[in-house]
């Protein structure tokens, strides 16, 4: 018996999930169970009728994983964020779910609405996920027009003499210099839950209370500013359609499907009143019903709309993405309840009921805290206003399908120019380009760019921190940076040596490229060419890209190969060169800022980021605190007598 065989028959006969995977350790498909031993057996069974793609999984397998559970409804939750997480590709996912934008409310003293693409546990409030970044922008920009929130990170705490300029132009209220109390504020920020939420009538029924207190106690100046709130309010609710007479919540679904593509439309309904659509490209859609492809967007909708909430420890997944917000004070208390309460709705009405029905719904109702219910309408008003959503959804899709169409045709057009140009065998379908940036030596970095058929492929950028510190030398620094990345393709292409191997496979540089493009003419390519012979890898296609007439250079070819002007493969060309001198420029810049702000306190032992804040804040500059007495800069919060003759001894007492 293998090993396999023995995973397979210790398989418990209880509920959870298990994630099949593969011989390199990808995972190729995660699914929940009742019982793990039957479901996971029944892969594996001779006389079972697997659709063709689950065959084709199947002999993929190399382990299986199991995580227990304690029932389904918890099953289904882990299935949904490890989903979410490790993206199998033979699961129904969400197409680039997780890079989708949010709108947060953050919990800190004096809170601000911000764009974000990552949800924490952190008491804050989140809006989305949105399908459009811009429209989420507009939306940020909307609500500061209406609500004069603050925009700034600085802290309040007295210490600030005068407002700023958004204060002068009415876009805040200058709580930073005690203007507007935090109760007031936090009322503010309670009509913004409101107006997102979509809840205008209770918000314009309480802004026109305040309105008219404000008049009777003669403080026309608030009354004016309520006044304002008031009109612009109005305009938003005017241009929503009211769906329903009655103040129901609820969220409309249908799909559509062409092509092998499924698209799934979403009307958000609140208080009766349409707030909001969304639309979703299914991966992994292949022969699923309709029924299936539904409760599997539902799990991973709902679970990336309420990915705020607290979730059990057990259950718990890390989230990987980046969140370009760094660290402020958070409020003792959570200011607002949990967000599946308005992120859930108490009906979702779809055009086919999803598999596992009850179970999804037992799951949205403990999300909620009350009763959620999936319905199907056959006839009435709710199942023609079903129709005009799944309409939506076909023309989405088909929308969808006609850009696909001509990206896919510009791109295979434009690498098979390339391939011909530069006598590649084949189209080149993965393409790594370098480049270089410095200011005359000083920080210098490099960048690794990837495009896969022609796309971008972010999630495999790099970036180099060159170590190469002997003046400017584009030459020597291009060289350190190809002889970094390609050691990773050497050790993963000896056979003698197993064990490089399986650390190469490891590494986030294991994958072969077809072309190496080089920002730069000749010079720059024949340091590469050096580089390759070193390592003994000249098999790989590497050409140079000279920017002064968009040039191809190729090793051992005097004359540079000439693309038309304006044709597809120099247009791919020259978008990939700008990608990686955008990538490398960009990380220059955060080095070279990041270089400009130290101080001498930076080298103290002892002065963190925290200390050297709140001395920098006492006194202003480093030339301050070198006038300053010893007895000065010990009454700074976390300094001691020893530390403060260690600063004054540093700056040259």
């Amino acid at each position: 018996m293998t090993a396999f065989d023995q995973t397979l028959a210790q398989l418990p006969d209880v509920p959870g999930v298990y994630m099949m995977v593969g011989r390199d350790g990808e995972i190729l498909y995660i699914g929940k169970a009742v019982s793990l031993r039957n479901r996971v057996r029944s892969y594996f069974q001779e006389s079972a009728d697997h659709h063709a793609r689950t065959v084709a999984m199947v002999e993929r397998v190399a382990d299986v994983r199991t995580i227990v559970v304690t029932n389904e409804v918890e099953a289904l939750i882990l299935e949904a964020n490890l989903i979410k997480r490790h993206q199998p590709p033979f699961n129904v996912r969400l197409r680039d779910d997780k890079r989708y934008p949010y709108l947060k409310v953050t919990n800190e003293p004096f809170p601000r609405v911000v764009f974000t693409r990552m949800v924490k546990d952190d008491g804050a409030r989140y809006f989305g996920p949105y399908t459009n970044a811009h429209g989420l922008r507009e939306l940020i920009d909307l609500v500061r027009l209406v609500f004069p929130l603050r925009t700034c990170r600085e802290p309040i705490d007295g210490r600030r003499k005068r407002p700023c300029l958004q204060y002068h132009i009415k876009r805040c209220l200058a709580p930073c210099v005690g203007y507007q109390s935090e109760a007031e504020y936090d009322a503010m920020i309670g009509e913004v839950v409101l107006f997102l939420e979509g809840k205008q009538d209770s918000l314009l029924a309480r802004l026109q209370n305040e309105m008219a207190q404000a008049a009777e106690q003669y403080n026309f100046e608030a009354a004016a500013r309520l006044r304002d709130r008031l009109v612009h309010v109005r305009r938003v609710t005017e241009g929503q359609k009211v769906v329903w007479r009655s103040r129901v919540d609820m969220d409309l679904v249908a799909i559509a499907r062409a092509r092998g593509q499924a698209c799934v439309q979403v009307f958000l309904v609140r208080g009766g009143k349409l707030i909001g659509q969304e639309n979703f490209i299914l991966d992994g859609v292949y022969d699923q019903t309709d029924a299936t492809l539904i409760g599997e967007f539902f799990k991973q909708f709902y679970t990336a709309r309420t990915a705020s909430a607290p979730e059990n420890a057990r259950l718990s997944v890390a989230r990987v993405a980046r969140d370009n917000q760094v660290p402020v004070p958070e409020k003792a208390r959570a200011r607002t309840p949990s967000p599946a309460s308005s992120a859930v709705p108490k009906e979702v009405l779809v055009a086919d009921l999803p598999d596992e029905r009850s179970t999804i719904e037992a799951w949205l109702s403990s999300l909620k805290g009350q009763r959620v219910r999936i319905l199907q309408p056959l006839r009435g008003a709710r199942a023609e206003y079903l129709r005009l959503v799944r309409e939506n959804a076909e023309q989405n899709l088909k929308a969808f399908l006609a850009h696909q169409e001509v990206q896919e045709t510009a791109q295979a057009s434009s690498l098979a120019e390339l391939a011909d140009a530069l006598e590649l065998p084949e189209p080149p379908h993965r393409i790594e380009c370098y480049d270089v940036s410095n200011i005359g030596g000083t920080n210098p970095v490099a960048s690794m760019v990837v495009f896969v058929e022609g796309r971008p492929r972010k999630s495999e950028y790099r970036r180099f921190k060159i170590q190469y510190d002997r003046g400017p030398n584009d030459f020597a620094m291009m060289q350190e940076t190809l002889r970094r990345r390609l050691r990773y393709l050497r050790r993963a292409t000896d056979e003698n040596e197993p064990l490089e191997r399986e650390l190469a496979r490891k590494e986030r540089f294991n994958k072969k490229p077809d072309l190496l493009l080089i920002d730069g003419g000749k010079g720059q390519l024949s340091a590469v060419v050096e580089v390759m012979e070193e390592l003994d890898m000249t098999g790989l296609p590497v050409a140079g890209l000279a920017k002064e007439h968009e040039w191809l250079y190729l090793p051992d070819q005097s004359e540079p190969i000439v693309l038309p002007p304006g044709s597809p493969g120099l247009h791919l060309v020259m978008r990939i060169r700008d990608e990686a001198h955008r990538f490398a420029v960009t990380y220059h810049r955060q080095r070279r800022s990041k270089g400009m702000t130290r101080s001498a306190l930076d080298a103290l032992e002892g002065i963190g980021p925290v200390r050297k804040k709140r001395i920098l804040a006492a006194f202003g500059s480093v030339a301050a605190i070198k006038r300053a007495s010893l007895d000065e800069i010990v009454a700074v919060k976390g300094m001691t007598p020893a530390l403060a003759s260690r600063v004054k001894a540093a700056l040259g007492e």
